[in-house]
C-alpha cells in the first residue's frame, strides 16, 4: 500500500500541467486587459477633453462609445484636396449635418461623427453658413470647423487713391479669399503675366506695372476665390469702365491711356472734395500747357514711400528729392501712375473746369477745400498764418 508521501507526489505530478495552463491563461488575460486598457487610454487621449458644457456622465459614456474606433475620426478619408461645399441652414439639426457630411464621403460614420460633435460641444456651437471641406481633412477637423462658418460672399473694397501695395495687403488680409500675395504682386509689378487678356494692355508698354489699372470699386467674390480670379475680375472692371467713352474722351484732348491714368492718379491724391477735382485737373492741364512743373506733393510722397508708410508726410523741401516721379524736379508727367484713380478723377481730366488758375493751396480751416489762384503772388497770399 503506497504511503502518504507517494500519494502527495502523484497528485502534484497530475496537477502540474493544469496549473501551468491556468497560469498561462491568467498571463494572457492580464496582457489582453493591459493592451485593451492601453489602447482605450490612447483613444481617450486622442479624443481630448470634452466640451466645457458636456456633463461628466455623458462625457464618460461618449468616450466609451467613441474609443473603439477613435482612429477613424483622426484619419483623412483620402488625399483628395478637391474642395467640397456645404451650406448649413439656420436651425438645421446636428444629426442632419453629420448625415450630409458622411454622404459627401468626408466621414465614414455619421453616428460616430455626431457623437464626437456632442462630446466636444460642437453640436451646440455649430453655425449656419457656408463651408468648404475636402477629403484630406480628418472628420475631427471637419467637426471643429463647423463652429466657424464662412460668409456666403466676400465683399472687398478697393479705395480710390490706394497704391498697388495697399491693394495687395488688403486682399491678402481677407481670411475667406485664397490670395497668394507674392504671386499677386508679381503680376501687378509686371514680373509675371496677368491672368487674362485685357483691352487696356494693348495701350500700355509690355510687362509694365498694373499700378493705376486696379479699378477702385466694391467687389463681391465667392469664399475661397483664388488670386487669378480676383485680379482678373478687377482688371476686367477697368476695361468695362474706362476703355469706352472715357478712353475716347482722353484721346480727344491729346492723352494716351498711360498719360490719362497718370494725371488722374495725381488728381486723386490731391483732391479731398469731389467738386474740386475738375478745378485741380484744370490747374495741372494749364501747367502742362505752359511747360511748368506740376509740383504735386503726392508725387514726392510716392518717391519717398515704403511699405511701412505708403504716403509719408512731407517734412522737407520737395525740390531736394531727386526721383523720376517727383514732379518738383521733372517737367511734365511722371513715368506712370502713382496710385489707382477713381472714376471721378478720370472724368475730371476729360471734363476739367474752365479756369486760368495755375496754383492751389489748402484753406486754413482744415475743411479739405483749396484756394485757387492765377498768379504766384496770389498763391503766396493764401498761405496760412
Amino acid at each position: 500500500m503506497p504511503n502518504l508521501t507517494t500519494r502527495t507526489q502523484s497528485r502534484r505530478r497530475r496537477a502540474g500541467p493544469w496549473a501551468l495552463a491556468i497560469l498561462l491563461l491568467l498571463c494572457a488575460a492580464a496582457a489582453f486587459i493591459y493592451m485593451a486598457t492601453a489602447s482605450f487610454l490612447a483613444s481617450v487621449a486622442q479624443l481630448g477633453a470634452p466640451g466645457a458644457r458636456v456633463r461628466v456622465v455623458q462625457a464618460l459614456w461618449l468616450r466609451a462609445a467613441l474609443a473603439p474606433n477613435a482612429e477613424l475620426l483622426f484619419a483623412a478619408t483620402s488625399p483628395d484636396t478637391q474642395p467640397l461645399s456645404l451650406t448649413i441652414e439656420q436651425g438645421e439639426l446636428p444629426a442632419a449635418v453629420a448625415e450630409r457630411i458622411a454622404a459627401l464621403g468626408l466621414a465614414p460614420d455619421a453616428q460616430q461623427l455626431l457623437r464626437f460633435m456632442i462630446y466636444k460641444g460642437y453640436d451646440t456651437q455649430m453655425q449656419a453658413g457656408y463651408f468648404k471641406f475636402n477629403h484630406s481633412m480628418p472628420p475631427a477637423e471637419i467637426a471643429a470647423a463647423l463652429i466657424n462658418a464662412m460668409p456666403s460672399e466676400v465683399r472687398v473694397r478697393i479705395w480710390a487713391g490706394w497704391r498697388a501695395g495697399q491693394v495687395v495687403a488688403s486682399l491678402a488680409a481677407q481670411p475667406h479669399l485664397q490670395i497668394d500675395s507674392s504671386a499677386l504682386l508679381a503680376m501687378i509689378e509686371g514680373r509675371e503675366p496677368p491672368p487674362g487678356n485685357y483691352l487696356f494692355r494693348n495701350m500700355v508698354p509690355p510687362n509694365s506695372s498694373l499700378e493705376g489699372y486696379l479699378f477702385p470699386a466694391d467687389y463681391i467674390f465667392p469664399p475661397g476665390t483664388n488670386t487669378n480670379t480676383v485680379l482678373d475680375t478687377i482688371l476686367r472692371r477697368f476695361d468695362d469702365e474706362v476703355m469706352g467713352t472715357l478712353r475716347a474722351d482722353a484721346s480727344a484732348i491729346g492723352f494716351d491711356l498711360p498719360q490719362f491714368i497718370t494725371l488722374a492718379s495725381i488728381i486723386q491724391r490731391e483732391a479731398m472734395l469731389d467738386e474740386e477735382r475738375p478745378l485741380i485737373a484744370r490747374v495741372f492741364l494749364n501747367r502742362l500747357a505752359q511747360g511748368m512743373p506740376l509740383m504735386a506733393d503726392p508725387t514726392t510722397q510716392y518717391a519717398l514711400s515704403s511699405p511701412a508708410d505708403w504716403w509719408p508726410k512731407l517734412t522737407l523741401d520737395p525740390r531736394t528729392v531727386e526721383h523720376p516721379y517727383n514732379t518738383y524736379v521733372i517737367t511734365g508727367l511722371p513715368p506712370g501712375p502713382i496710385a489707382n484713380p477713381g472714376l471721378l478723377s478720370m472724368q475730371a481730366v476729360t471734363n476739367a473746369a474752365n479756369s486760368n488758375a495755375l496754383y492751389f493751396r489748402a484753406t486754413c480751416d482744415k475743411s479739405g477745400r483749396h484756394n485757387f489762384s492765377v498768379t504766384y503772388e496770389e498763391h503766396l497770399a493764401n498761405v496760412c498764418p
